[in-house]
């Protein structure tokens, strides 16, 4: 599924502190799906939710039929449109306006703020241009981990990954930030947060294993050099690259020697 939110570039992130003021609704899309009402949590049928999520997740007018068709791709025509308008008069039974649109075109209530969105934006700032207020607000990115995961939808499957993978480039590029300010702790943390989603991702090894040998943890960084090598091995059979074989050869050679 090509979608507007997770694929925007850098000239369309939105900003990034929201008037949350303007938002009388929540959608959390990142975990269990969640949507809250001037803060207060609604159970909606799984179908509404699945029309909420796709809207939040297109960020843009979809035809009806469209949507239609690839929320119940297995059903006839006219019973996917029987579907969708039984959906659209469950989520119109709520006190706000979640969908908006003609007859023809649906979207998402401007009212209706996503997190997915916010995550997205924030993880570009990461990307872009570290500030220490872009840096403050990492926790978040770190607790929100993975979108829909108990979600098996096919039209989740690109966006999903595209999150896990703007993610880790955001918790990458923030450890770096952190390691040049010579925040160490907060700099291991977000390195931590990238190889606990993918433990095979070596870009986010090597930051780890630069930030424990900067502490002086020299067993810690062998420790997790090991254990990356062990991994790679029993999964492809093949071994780090040089360049983090570089990073811990003196001390390899030092406990050899020893």
């Amino acid at each position: 599924m090509v979608t507007g939110l997770l694929a925007r570039s850098a000239s369309g992130v939105k900003k990034l502190v929201r008037d949350r003021g303007r938002s009388s609704a929540e959608l959390t899309l990142t975990g269990e799906f969640e949507l809250a009402i001037a803060g207060r949590n609604v159970t909606v049928p799984h179908s509404a939710e699945r029309v909420l999520a796709y809207l939040a997740l297109t960020d843009r007018p979809v035809s009806r039929s469209r949507l239609a068709g690839t929320l119940w791709c297995d059903s006839l025509e006219s019973q996917a449109a029987k579907c969708l308008r039984t959906a659209l008069w469950r989520l119109h039974r709520v006190d706000v306006d979640l969908v908006s649109g003609g007859r023809e075109r649906l979207r998402l209530s401007p009212v209706v703020a996503v997190d997915a969105v916010d995550l997205a934006d924030l993880a570009r700032a990461l990307i872009r241009e570290p500030t220490l207020t872009v840096l403050g607000e990492l926790p978040r990115l770190i607790e929100h981990t993975e979108l829909l995961p108990d979600w098996d939808d096919p039209w989740i499957a690109v966006d999903r990954e595209r999150y896990r993978l703007l993610r880790l480039e955001a918790l990458e590029s923030a450890a770096l930030a952190f390691f040049g300010q010579q925040r160490l702790g907060d700099a291991l943390v977000a390195a931590l947060a990238a190889t606990h989603s993918e433990p095979l991702r070596e870009s986010a090894r090597r930051i780890v294993v630069e930030v424990e040998i900067a502490q002086g943890n020299i067993a810690e960084a062998l420790r997790g050099f090991y254990e990356y090598r062990r991994l790679l091995r029993d999964q492809f059979g093949v071994e780090p690259s040089p360049v983090l074989e570089q990073l811990v050869a003196p001390w390899r050679r030092a406990r050899t020697e020893g």
